[in-house]
Protein backbone atom coordinates (compact mmCIF):
# COMPACT_ATOMS: atom_id res chain seq x y z
CA UNK A 1 0.00 0.00 0.00
CA UNK A 2 1.37 3.38 -1.14
CA UNK A 3 -0.81 5.62 0.89
CA UNK A 4 1.16 9.25 2.19
CA UNK A 5 3.77 8.82 -0.77
CA UNK A 6 2.93 11.31 -3.80
CA UNK A 7 3.32 8.87 -6.78
CA UNK A 8 5.67 10.52 -9.92
CA UNK A 9 3.59 12.40 -12.45
CA UNK A 10 4.63 10.27 -15.08
CA UNK A 11 3.62 6.84 -13.20
CA UNK A 12 0.43 8.45 -12.36
CA UNK A 13 -0.19 9.48 -15.87
CA UNK A 14 0.43 5.73 -16.91
CA UNK A 15 -1.80 4.29 -14.57
CA UNK A 16 -4.59 6.39 -15.44
CA UNK A 17 -3.69 5.40 -18.92
CA UNK A 18 -3.83 2.07 -18.69
CA UNK A 19 -7.25 1.87 -16.10
CA UNK A 20 -8.50 4.03 -19.30
CA UNK A 21 -7.44 1.04 -21.59
CA UNK A 22 -8.82 -1.85 -19.41
CA UNK A 23 -12.70 0.35 -19.61
CA UNK A 24 -12.82 0.56 -23.23
CA UNK A 25 -11.54 -3.47 -23.21
CA UNK A 26 -13.99 -4.37 -20.67
CA UNK A 27 -17.23 -2.32 -22.22
CA UNK A 28 -16.45 -3.75 -25.42
CA UNK A 29 -15.63 -7.67 -24.77
CA UNK A 30 -18.09 -9.97 -24.94
CA UNK A 31 -20.25 -10.49 -21.81
CA UNK A 32 -19.70 -14.15 -21.25
CA UNK A 33 -18.37 -14.27 -17.78
CA UNK A 34 -20.67 -11.23 -16.34
CA UNK A 35 -24.30 -12.79 -16.76
CA UNK A 36 -26.37 -16.01 -16.85
CA UNK A 37 -27.58 -18.17 -18.98
CA UNK A 38 -30.52 -20.69 -18.67
CA UNK A 39 -31.02 -24.28 -20.56
CA UNK A 40 -34.91 -24.08 -19.79
CA UNK A 41 -36.83 -27.38 -20.27
CA UNK A 42 -40.39 -27.29 -21.33
CA UNK A 43 -43.31 -29.32 -21.70
CA UNK A 44 -45.47 -28.94 -24.90
CA UNK A 45 -48.74 -31.21 -26.27
CA UNK A 46 -49.84 -34.21 -24.55
CA UNK A 47 -52.28 -36.44 -24.21
CA UNK A 48 -55.58 -34.96 -22.57
CA UNK A 49 -56.62 -37.33 -19.64
CA UNK A 50 -60.41 -37.80 -20.59
CA UNK A 51 -61.58 -36.99 -24.07
CA UNK A 52 -58.42 -38.52 -25.49
CA UNK A 53 -58.04 -41.47 -24.00
CA UNK A 54 -61.37 -42.46 -25.68
CA UNK A 55 -59.71 -43.93 -28.76
CA UNK A 56 -56.30 -45.24 -29.45
CA UNK A 57 -55.79 -42.87 -32.68
CA UNK A 58 -55.92 -39.64 -30.02
CA UNK A 59 -53.35 -41.15 -27.71
CA UNK A 60 -49.95 -39.42 -28.64
CA UNK A 61 -46.15 -39.43 -26.59
CA UNK A 62 -45.71 -36.04 -24.26
CA UNK A 63 -43.84 -33.45 -26.10
CA UNK A 64 -40.88 -31.53 -24.82
CA UNK A 65 -37.93 -29.15 -26.23
CA UNK A 66 -34.96 -27.29 -24.61
CA UNK A 67 -34.14 -23.41 -25.25
CA UNK A 68 -30.84 -22.21 -24.81
CA UNK A 69 -31.08 -18.58 -23.63
CA UNK A 70 -27.90 -16.46 -23.20
CA UNK A 71 -26.37 -13.53 -24.69
CA UNK A 72 -24.78 -13.55 -27.73
CA UNK A 73 -21.88 -11.40 -28.67
CA UNK A 74 -23.07 -8.19 -28.80
CA UNK A 75 -24.82 -8.42 -25.43
CA UNK A 76 -28.51 -9.28 -26.42
CA UNK A 77 -30.23 -11.95 -24.65
CA UNK A 78 -31.54 -14.44 -27.23
CA UNK A 79 -32.57 -18.13 -27.90
CA UNK A 80 -29.80 -19.14 -28.84
CA UNK A 81 -30.50 -22.75 -29.50
CA UNK A 82 -33.54 -25.10 -29.91
CA UNK A 83 -33.25 -28.80 -29.28
CA UNK A 84 -36.30 -31.57 -29.50
CA UNK A 85 -36.02 -33.32 -26.15
CA UNK A 86 -35.12 -32.63 -22.84
CA UNK A 87 -31.18 -32.08 -22.52
CA UNK A 88 -30.10 -31.52 -19.23
CA UNK A 89 -26.36 -31.30 -18.07
CA UNK A 90 -24.88 -34.15 -16.08
CA UNK A 91 -21.24 -34.86 -14.35
CA UNK A 92 -20.73 -36.65 -17.62
CA UNK A 93 -21.80 -34.61 -19.90
CA UNK A 94 -25.32 -33.71 -20.81
CA UNK A 95 -27.97 -36.12 -20.84
CA UNK A 96 -31.19 -36.38 -23.35
CA UNK A 97 -34.24 -37.26 -21.57
CA UNK A 98 -37.98 -37.71 -23.05
CA UNK A 99 -41.31 -40.41 -23.05
CA UNK A 100 -41.57 -43.55 -25.49
CA UNK A 101 -44.98 -44.60 -26.21
CA UNK A 102 -45.26 -48.44 -27.09
CA UNK A 103 -48.38 -50.70 -27.65
CA UNK A 104 -48.58 -53.94 -26.02
CA UNK A 105 -50.13 -57.20 -26.79
CA UNK A 106 -51.45 -59.67 -24.54
CA UNK A 107 -55.00 -61.78 -23.92
CA UNK A 108 -56.74 -60.89 -27.03
CA UNK A 109 -56.13 -57.07 -25.95
CA UNK A 110 -54.00 -53.81 -27.06
CA UNK A 111 -52.65 -51.41 -25.00
CA UNK A 112 -50.87 -48.25 -24.19
CA UNK A 113 -48.04 -47.60 -22.44
CA UNK A 114 -45.73 -44.73 -22.27
CA UNK A 115 -42.51 -44.96 -20.43
CA UNK A 116 -39.29 -42.40 -19.49
CA UNK A 117 -36.10 -42.63 -21.34
CA UNK A 118 -32.91 -41.37 -20.34
CA UNK A 119 -29.43 -41.24 -21.84
CA UNK A 120 -25.84 -39.60 -23.07
CA UNK A 121 -26.59 -37.31 -25.39
CA UNK A 122 -24.95 -39.37 -28.12
CA UNK A 123 -26.55 -42.43 -27.59
CA UNK A 124 -30.36 -44.11 -27.85
CA UNK A 125 -32.07 -44.38 -24.67
CA UNK A 126 -33.69 -47.51 -23.95
CA UNK A 127 -37.32 -48.63 -23.52
CA UNK A 128 -38.14 -52.57 -22.74
CA UNK A 129 -41.63 -53.58 -23.86
CA UNK A 130 -43.92 -56.81 -23.67
CA UNK A 131 -44.97 -58.78 -26.82
CA UNK A 132 -45.59 -55.63 -29.18
CA UNK A 133 -48.74 -55.33 -31.19
CA UNK A 134 -48.88 -55.96 -34.92
CA UNK A 135 -51.11 -54.23 -37.34
CA UNK A 136 -54.82 -55.43 -37.72
CA UNK A 137 -57.31 -53.95 -40.10
CA UNK A 138 -60.00 -52.19 -38.57
CA UNK A 139 -62.52 -55.13 -38.53
CA UNK A 140 -60.45 -56.91 -36.56
CA UNK A 141 -61.10 -55.32 -33.61
CA UNK A 142 -64.47 -55.11 -31.42
CA UNK A 143 -65.04 -53.36 -27.81
CA UNK A 144 -64.88 -56.45 -25.02
CA UNK A 145 -68.29 -55.54 -23.73
CA UNK A 146 -71.59 -56.94 -25.25
CA UNK A 147 -69.73 -58.52 -28.44
CA UNK A 148 -71.98 -60.44 -31.48
CA UNK A 149 -71.29 -64.27 -31.12
CA UNK A 150 -68.89 -63.89 -34.55
CA UNK A 151 -66.87 -60.80 -32.47
CA UNK A 152 -65.87 -62.92 -29.96
CA UNK A 153 -62.35 -63.78 -31.06
CA UNK A 154 -61.25 -59.89 -32.36
CA UNK A 155 -58.98 -57.86 -30.48
CA UNK A 156 -60.18 -55.13 -28.03
CA UNK A 157 -58.09 -52.02 -27.76
CA UNK A 158 -58.58 -51.51 -23.79
CA UNK A 159 -55.61 -49.71 -21.42
CA UNK A 160 -53.87 -46.64 -21.31
CA UNK A 161 -51.08 -45.51 -19.73
CA UNK A 162 -49.61 -42.06 -20.18
CA UNK A 163 -46.62 -40.42 -18.20
CA UNK A 164 -45.23 -36.95 -18.25
CA UNK A 165 -42.55 -35.11 -16.97
CA UNK A 166 -43.11 -32.97 -14.68
CA UNK A 167 -39.30 -32.06 -13.33
CA UNK A 168 -35.88 -32.51 -14.57
CA UNK A 169 -32.71 -31.99 -13.03
CA UNK A 170 -28.99 -33.41 -13.33
CA UNK A 171 -30.34 -35.77 -10.57
CA UNK A 172 -33.67 -36.44 -10.36
CA UNK A 173 -36.67 -36.84 -12.92
CA UNK A 174 -40.14 -36.09 -11.35
CA UNK A 175 -43.13 -37.95 -13.22
CA UNK A 176 -46.67 -38.41 -13.31
CA UNK A 177 -48.54 -41.36 -14.48
CA UNK A 178 -51.91 -41.81 -15.55
CA UNK A 179 -53.62 -45.24 -16.06
CA UNK A 180 -57.29 -45.34 -17.55
CA UNK A 181 -59.80 -46.85 -19.59
CA UNK A 182 -61.79 -45.65 -22.05
CA UNK A 183 -65.52 -45.85 -21.66
CA UNK A 184 -66.34 -48.74 -23.96
CA UNK A 185 -63.71 -50.73 -21.42
CA UNK A 186 -64.83 -49.40 -18.60
CA UNK A 187 -68.51 -48.46 -18.78
CA UNK A 188 -68.86 -47.85 -14.64
CA UNK A 189 -66.56 -44.67 -15.15
CA UNK A 190 -64.35 -43.05 -12.46
CA UNK A 191 -61.75 -46.33 -12.18
CA UNK A 192 -58.25 -44.46 -12.87
CA UNK A 193 -55.18 -43.69 -11.23
CA UNK A 194 -52.93 -40.82 -11.14
CA UNK A 195 -49.70 -41.47 -9.43
CA UNK A 196 -46.67 -39.45 -8.94
CA UNK A 197 -43.00 -40.35 -8.50
CA UNK A 198 -39.52 -39.52 -8.48
CA UNK A 199 -36.35 -41.63 -9.36
CA UNK A 200 -32.79 -40.98 -10.13
CA UNK A 201 -31.33 -41.63 -13.35
CA UNK A 202 -29.76 -44.92 -12.43
CA UNK A 203 -32.95 -46.98 -11.71
CA UNK A 204 -36.49 -46.23 -13.27
CA UNK A 205 -37.56 -47.33 -9.65
CA UNK A 206 -39.34 -44.36 -7.23
CA UNK A 207 -36.76 -43.03 -4.84
CA UNK A 208 -38.67 -42.54 -1.38
CA UNK A 209 -38.28 -39.07 0.24
CA UNK A 210 -36.60 -40.03 3.37
CA UNK A 211 -34.25 -42.33 1.31
CA UNK A 212 -33.33 -39.97 -0.56
CA UNK A 213 -33.16 -36.78 1.97
CA UNK A 214 -32.70 -38.68 5.62
CA UNK A 215 -34.96 -39.60 8.84
CA UNK A 216 -36.13 -36.06 9.00
CA UNK A 217 -37.40 -36.07 5.38
CA UNK A 218 -39.49 -39.07 6.08
CA UNK A 219 -40.74 -37.36 9.55
CA UNK A 220 -41.57 -34.51 7.28
CA UNK A 221 -43.43 -36.44 4.72
CA UNK A 222 -45.67 -38.34 7.18
CA UNK A 223 -46.42 -34.70 8.62
CA UNK A 224 -47.27 -33.68 5.35
CA UNK A 225 -50.59 -35.73 5.10
CA UNK A 226 -53.94 -34.99 5.44
CA UNK A 227 -56.05 -36.48 7.82
CA UNK A 228 -58.31 -37.31 4.84
CA UNK A 229 -58.21 -37.47 1.22
CA UNK A 230 -60.73 -35.81 -1.22
CA UNK A 231 -61.98 -37.23 -4.65
CA UNK A 232 -63.06 -35.51 -7.47
CA UNK A 233 -66.43 -34.21 -5.79
CA UNK A 234 -64.34 -33.02 -2.61
CA UNK A 235 -65.53 -35.32 -0.46
CA UNK A 236 -63.49 -37.45 2.35
CA UNK A 237 -62.76 -40.72 0.70
CA UNK A 238 -60.10 -42.51 3.03
CA UNK A 239 -57.26 -41.89 5.46
CA UNK A 240 -53.94 -41.27 4.08
CA UNK A 241 -50.97 -44.20 4.84
CA UNK A 242 -47.51 -42.84 5.21
CA UNK A 243 -45.76 -46.19 5.04
CA UNK A 244 -44.79 -45.62 2.05
CA UNK A 245 -43.10 -42.64 1.12
CA UNK A 246 -42.32 -42.64 -2.69
CA UNK A 247 -45.37 -41.59 -3.93
CA UNK A 248 -44.17 -37.71 -3.80
CA UNK A 249 -43.43 -35.13 -6.59
CA UNK A 250 -41.85 -32.03 -7.15
CA UNK A 251 -43.11 -28.82 -8.59
CA UNK A 252 -42.33 -25.30 -8.89
CA UNK A 253 -44.01 -22.43 -6.72
CA UNK A 254 -42.99 -18.67 -5.73
CA UNK A 255 -39.67 -18.86 -7.06
CA UNK A 256 -38.43 -22.48 -6.09
CA UNK A 257 -38.91 -25.73 -6.67
CA UNK A 258 -40.91 -28.07 -3.83
CA UNK A 259 -42.09 -31.58 -2.75
CA UNK A 260 -45.48 -32.59 -2.84
CA UNK A 261 -47.20 -35.56 -1.24
CA UNK A 262 -49.41 -37.31 -3.55
CA UNK A 263 -51.20 -40.53 -2.51
CA UNK A 264 -53.51 -42.37 -4.65
CA UNK A 265 -56.22 -44.01 -2.84
CA UNK A 266 -59.00 -45.61 -4.90
CA UNK A 267 -61.87 -44.48 -7.69
CA UNK A 268 -62.78 -41.23 -8.84
CA UNK A 269 -60.05 -39.40 -8.06
CA UNK A 270 -59.51 -39.97 -4.57
CA UNK A 271 -55.86 -38.71 -3.44
CA UNK A 272 -54.22 -36.82 -0.50
CA UNK A 273 -52.35 -34.58 -1.99
CA UNK A 274 -50.11 -31.58 0.16
CA UNK A 275 -47.05 -29.42 0.44
CA UNK A 276 -44.32 -30.93 2.42
CA UNK A 277 -42.45 -28.43 5.05
CA UNK A 278 -38.83 -29.59 4.11
CA UNK A 279 -36.94 -27.53 1.14
CA UNK A 280 -34.85 -29.21 -1.13
CA UNK A 281 -31.45 -28.69 -1.01
CA UNK A 282 -30.04 -26.47 -3.72
CA UNK A 283 -27.40 -28.84 -4.89
CA UNK A 284 -30.04 -30.96 -5.77
CA UNK A 285 -32.76 -28.20 -7.86
CA UNK A 286 -30.01 -25.71 -8.72
CA UNK A 287 -31.65 -23.30 -6.72
CA UNK A 288 -30.63 -19.61 -5.42
CA UNK A 289 -31.37 -18.06 -2.23
CA UNK A 290 -34.13 -15.07 -3.59
CA UNK A 291 -33.51 -11.73 -2.55
CA UNK A 292 -36.64 -11.14 -4.04
CA UNK A 293 -39.79 -11.74 -2.02
CA UNK A 294 -43.07 -12.91 -3.58
CA UNK A 295 -45.07 -9.95 -2.52
CA UNK A 296 -42.35 -7.46 -3.83
CA UNK A 297 -42.34 -9.59 -7.20
CA UNK A 298 -46.10 -9.16 -7.39
CA UNK A 299 -45.70 -5.39 -7.28
CA UNK A 300 -43.48 -4.94 -9.84
CA UNK A 301 -44.88 -7.73 -11.76
CA UNK A 302 -48.23 -8.08 -11.09
CA UNK A 303 -49.50 -10.58 -14.08
CA UNK A 304 -46.64 -13.04 -12.92
CA UNK A 305 -47.68 -16.49 -11.35
CA UNK A 306 -43.88 -17.68 -10.49
CA UNK A 307 -40.35 -16.59 -11.00
CA UNK A 308 -36.72 -17.95 -11.52
CA UNK A 309 -33.55 -16.57 -10.43
CA UNK A 310 -30.55 -17.06 -11.79
CA UNK A 311 -27.58 -18.13 -9.36
CA UNK A 312 -25.66 -14.60 -9.70
CA UNK A 313 -28.87 -12.80 -9.25
CA UNK A 314 -28.39 -10.78 -12.57
CA UNK A 315 -31.45 -12.33 -14.71
CA UNK A 316 -35.45 -13.30 -13.87
CA UNK A 317 -37.83 -15.05 -15.24
CA UNK A 318 -41.31 -14.29 -14.82
CA UNK A 319 -43.91 -17.21 -15.79
CA UNK A 320 -47.23 -15.50 -16.45
CA UNK A 321 -50.53 -16.98 -18.42
CA UNK A 322 -49.77 -14.96 -21.72
CA UNK A 323 -45.93 -15.54 -21.67
CA UNK A 324 -42.42 -15.54 -20.11
CA UNK A 325 -40.87 -12.77 -19.99
CA UNK A 326 -36.91 -12.49 -18.90
CA UNK A 327 -35.92 -9.23 -17.28
CA UNK A 328 -32.66 -7.83 -16.08
CA UNK A 329 -32.40 -8.20 -12.53
CA UNK A 330 -30.48 -5.26 -9.92
CA UNK A 331 -30.07 -5.73 -6.12
CA UNK A 332 -33.02 -7.92 -6.14
CA UNK A 333 -35.44 -5.39 -8.29
CA UNK A 334 -36.54 -6.42 -11.69
CA UNK A 335 -35.91 -3.84 -14.03
CA UNK A 336 -35.18 -3.94 -18.04
CA UNK A 337 -37.22 -6.66 -20.21
CA UNK A 338 -34.58 -8.28 -22.12
CA UNK A 339 -36.62 -11.35 -24.02
CA UNK A 340 -39.83 -12.36 -24.45
CA UNK A 341 -41.34 -15.94 -24.83
CA UNK A 342 -44.64 -17.82 -25.82
CA UNK A 343 -45.99 -19.37 -22.29
CA UNK A 344 -45.06 -22.82 -21.92
CA UNK A 345 -44.67 -25.49 -19.09
CA UNK A 346 -41.16 -25.01 -17.73
CA UNK A 347 -39.92 -28.50 -16.36
CA UNK A 348 -36.13 -27.35 -16.05
CA UNK A 349 -34.16 -24.61 -15.45
CA UNK A 350 -30.15 -24.84 -15.64
CA UNK A 351 -27.80 -21.66 -15.53
CA UNK A 352 -24.52 -21.74 -16.18
CA UNK A 353 -21.99 -18.12 -15.85
CA UNK A 354 -18.63 -17.59 -16.71
CA UNK A 355 -16.84 -19.79 -19.23
CA UNK A 356 -19.72 -22.03 -19.22
CA UNK A 357 -21.40 -20.06 -21.08
CA UNK A 358 -19.48 -20.13 -24.30
CA UNK A 359 -19.09 -23.88 -23.93
CA UNK A 360 -22.79 -24.21 -23.83
CA UNK A 361 -23.38 -22.13 -26.66
CA UNK A 362 -20.76 -23.80 -28.67
CA UNK A 363 -22.14 -27.39 -27.85
CA UNK A 364 -25.76 -27.08 -27.96
CA UNK A 365 -24.68 -24.82 -31.34
CA UNK A 366 -23.37 -28.25 -33.01
CA UNK A 367 -26.26 -30.32 -31.31
CA UNK A 368 -28.70 -28.21 -32.91
CA UNK A 369 -26.91 -29.22 -36.44
CA UNK A 370 -28.11 -32.84 -36.39
CA UNK A 371 -30.77 -35.50 -34.65
CA UNK A 372 -30.15 -36.98 -31.62
CA UNK A 373 -30.33 -40.59 -31.74
CA UNK A 374 -33.80 -41.88 -31.29
CA UNK A 375 -35.09 -44.46 -28.42
CA UNK A 376 -34.26 -48.04 -29.03
CA UNK A 377 -37.11 -50.80 -27.99
CA UNK A 378 -36.08 -54.33 -26.58
CA UNK A 379 -38.67 -56.58 -26.42
CA UNK A 380 -38.72 -58.09 -22.80
CA UNK A 381 -38.35 -62.07 -23.37
CA UNK A 382 -40.98 -64.28 -23.01
CA UNK A 383 -41.00 -65.94 -19.34
CA UNK A 384 -41.51 -69.36 -18.73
Amino acid sequence: MLSGRLLPYHFTVRVLRLQFILAIFLCGAPVWAQQSGVLLGIAGPSTAEGSDTQDFATVHEPQYQTLWIARDAAGTLKVLSTLPELIVPRRDGFWHVGVKQVCEFENKNESLRQVVWAAPVAKPGEVEQTTPCTTHKPEDYAPPYGRAEEDMDKISQCGVQLVNILYLSPELISTSSYSGQSEDCEPRGGHYSLEYSVRAFASSEPVGFGQLLGATAKLAYARALPKQGKDDAGNDCGQPSAADDTRWRIAHAHGRWHPYAHLDMGYFGCAADAPIRMLLPASLTGDAPSPISWELLHTKLPGAADFYLSPGGDLLIAAAHDDTRFYELRAGVPGKLLLKLPPGGIVMAQWATGTHLREWTEQFAKLAQQPLPAPVIRVKPAGP
